[in-house]
């Protein structure tokens, strides 16, 4: 079921043609500094999953399959089709976890964008104004749709709603006005993923496939567009109405539709691991901070949550993206470890005796009362039982690294970026790709910055 207006349709021609007018002197100057901080961090995130071998050898089959390879596969000397190489870019953003995302719409609408973008941007030899244009309209469109929409039980977000903003990205890119950019919407629409959310929760990697998919559609659907192909007159609510999504709220669209930016409700991640569990981390590095506690003190460790993240609980994850999902593994690692990055989720962290020891004495617990205040907070709490018998309390009310709670300063996320590329470019290339990005509305073509971008 779907709500609609007289023509279900004017929805999707009021945000295209928002969308359609953008540029970096018309807009706010908070909302293009939004859309450079996506722009460093997404980058920064895809960088850091090149050198995994699912994702080198991936790059090496879109890059041996492609045609016309105009476009770099970031972090290598490869190139190939934009389309290719928006699936490798799209796969390894999500790789680590700690792509940035939207509390409200509960999805990742950077990442597509980023991914799409960079691909296409060079293809079309476009300036890094307009490719940063491109990727806030991208955002906005794909935000929008899904604060609109509720998924049916079970879908991963990866693969349905945030293809739009790939869909976008590339279509201005492409120099598409509202007609043939509401066309490539549609288009994109019968492009996405029956995706199953369990795919995660057991570690099959295949689930990162989804973003790299999504973006990669979202390229097809604006060169399908290019081509002559046409999709249904009003797709969006077909499909986010009916059958990927149960209900499409087309009110929610509209809602403050160019006074209020989704770009800058947006959060960036601190912590290499699912945003359910954040919250519950942020606890315990509370606690820790304040008392010095090993793991072998622990008597137990309780974990109250919000029912999504209360999902979140295997104990003995097998494989690094299952323990990505696991509130006692990333707790556990955390207390031994005394840090929350790449290394948690290593495969010598998964075997670590005193993690998976630790591991086994936490547990986690669905809160009704939390899940009531969600989507508005995303709350946890954690109680340390220590050996001595005292007891450690800490609460979370929202992660660390949301735009009204503790959000990343321009300098954390420099150090995020270099913190996740230097290893793979050298500190001093990294630095001058930072440089670049942060920069980017003054480069005049994006090929000045191709360089940079590898090895």
């Amino acid at each position: 079921m779907q709500q609609t207006n007289e023509r279900p349709d004017d929805f999707l021609d009021t945000l295209t043609g928002l969308v359609t007018s953008i540029t970096l002197d018309r807009i706010p100057s908070s909302v293009v500094k939004a859309g450079r901080r996506i722009l460093v961090d997404t980058t920064g995130v895809i960088l850091a999953a090149m050198d995994e071998p699912q994702i080198q050898a991936l790059a090496g089959q879109m890059a041996a399959a492609s045609v016309a390879p105009c476009s770099m596969i970031l972090g290598s000397n490869q190139r190939a089709d934009a389309m290719w190489a928006a699936l490798v870019h799209g796969t390894a953003a999500v790789w680590h976890e700690l792509d940035g995302g939207h509390r409200f719409a509960g999805g990742p609408p950077a990442t597509y964008a980023v991914a799409a973008g960079l691909a296409v941007a060079e293809r079309q030899g476009v300036s890094g104004g307009k490719l940063l244009e491109a990727i806030i309209a991208g955002y906005e469109v794909a935000a929008r749709i899904g604060l609109a929409t509720t998924l049916r039980p079970g879908m991963d977000t990866h693969g349905s709603w945030p293809v739009l903003a790939a869909a976008t990205t590339a279509g201005l890119l492409m120099g598409y006005g509202r007609n043939r950019l509401r066309e490539t919407l549609n288009v994109s629409t019968s492009l996405n993923l029956a995706s199953s959310n369990r795919t995660a929760y057991e570690g099959a990697t295949v689930r990162n496939i989804y973003a790299g998919f999504g973006a990669a559609m979202g390229v097809f659907a604006a060169d399908l567009v290019n081509d002559g192909f046409t999709g249904e007159r009003d797709g969006i609510s077909t499909i986010f109405g009916n059958i990927a999504g149960v209900f499409l709220d087309v009110d929610k669209v509209l809602e403050g539709l160019g006074q209020r930016w989704e770009i800058e409700r947006g959060y960036h991640r601190i912590h290499a691991c699912a945003r359910c569990i954040h919250a519950a981390l942020d606890a315990l590095i509370s606690i820790s901070k304040r008392h010095a506690i090993s793991a072998e003190e622990i008597e137990r460790l309780e974990v109250r949550t919000y029912s999504m993240a209360a999902t979140l609980n295997d104990a003995a994850p097998e494989n690094p993206l299952a323990a990505r999902f696991s509130i006692p593994h990333a707790l556990a690692s955390y207390l031994v470890l005394g840090e929350t990055g790449l290394a948690n989720y290593s495969q010598a962290a998964l075997k670590n005796d005193r993690i998976r020891a630790l591991a086994r004495r936490i547990t986690v617990r669905d809160d009704r009362g939390m899940t009531a205040r969600t989507p508005s907070e995303r709350p946890a709490l954690v109680r340390v039982v220590l050996r001595d018998g005292r007891t450690l309390e800490a609460s979370a009310r929202l992660a660390h690294g949301e735009f009204d709670h503790q959000p990343l300063a321009d300098d954390e996320l420099s150090a995020k970026f270099l913190y996740l590329t230097s290893g793979l470019l050298g500190k001093q290339k990294a630095t001058d790709l930072l440089d670049s990005l942060w920069q980017i509305d003054s480069a005049q073509d994006i090929a000045e910055v191709r360089p940079l971008f590898t090895k």
